[in-house]
């Protein structure tokens, strides 16, 4: 049975997706976001999937990064300065929806077995706290997660003490940890736990979705 689904506390209308770009993709060998994905490229893919869940998303990306074409409506949002890191990139983007939004997702543009249901789930989850952050192998995944707006200030003071370090950021957050057994109940596959690193992630989870390898024969 699935878990039931409070979707009351945070309307669509309130929650923004922020979509993390800019990464080296050193280990993969090759830009994440153009990878190719079924018809469509894996920051395509990801953005079809999160956009029924939100109301604006927003694409954190690299001071100087070219995107592939999308067909659908975003933001983006280049760093302020290179490589300023994951965690000024999220108070970046948490601090440009501050205006209206409630809370936010974020996401990897590597993570293309992610589903519309994980993220309500987490959505649901929420509530008070002030993030819902998955843990992987016992580690947390700070960059598949959802934040509410509580959150920026705590954020903001660690980032001006002069720690970048994205585990330190969090650490002063009232966290709502979640575990794999609870997302398994919403997609057995675990879509949002399978960022796509190496080459073999990439070649894993397109089988997982069934796909053809476009760089292979």
């Amino acid at each position: 049975m699935l878990p039931q689904l409070d979707m009351t506390t945070i309307p669509i209308s309130k929650r923004a997706a922020l979509i993390v770009c800019g990464g080296e993709s050193r280990r993969m060998g090759r830009a994440k976001p153009h990878l190719p994905f079924g018809d469509e490229t894996m920051l395509a893919r990801v953005v079809r999937i999160v956009s029924p869940t939100v109301d604006e998303v927003v694409l954190l990306t690299a001071k100087t990064q070219e995107l592939p074409e999308l067909p659908f409506d975003y933001t983006e949002l280049p760093d302020r300065v290179e490589q300023q890191g994951p965690a000024a990139a999220l108070y970046e983007g948490l601090k440009s929806v501050s205006g209206w939004a409630e809370a936010v997702v974020v996401l990897g543009c590597d993570l293309p077995l992610v589903t519309e249901e994980t993220i309500e789930f987490l959505f649901a989850q929420l509530q008070n706290h002030e993030a819902v952050i998955p843990r992987h192998e016992g580690l947390p995944q700070p960059l598949s997660a959802v934040y509410s707006m509580q959150a920026l200030e705590k954020l903001e003071n660690v980032l001006y003490s002069g720690n970048q370090r994205l585990l330190s950021c969090i650490e002063p957050l009232d966290t709502r940890w979640v575990e794999p057994r609870e997302l398994s109940a919403v997609d057995p596959r675990l879509g949002i736990l399978h960022n796509i690193n190496t080459p073999d992630a990439y070649r894993e989870a397109l089988a997982i979705a069934g796909l053809t390898h476009p760089l292979e024969d």
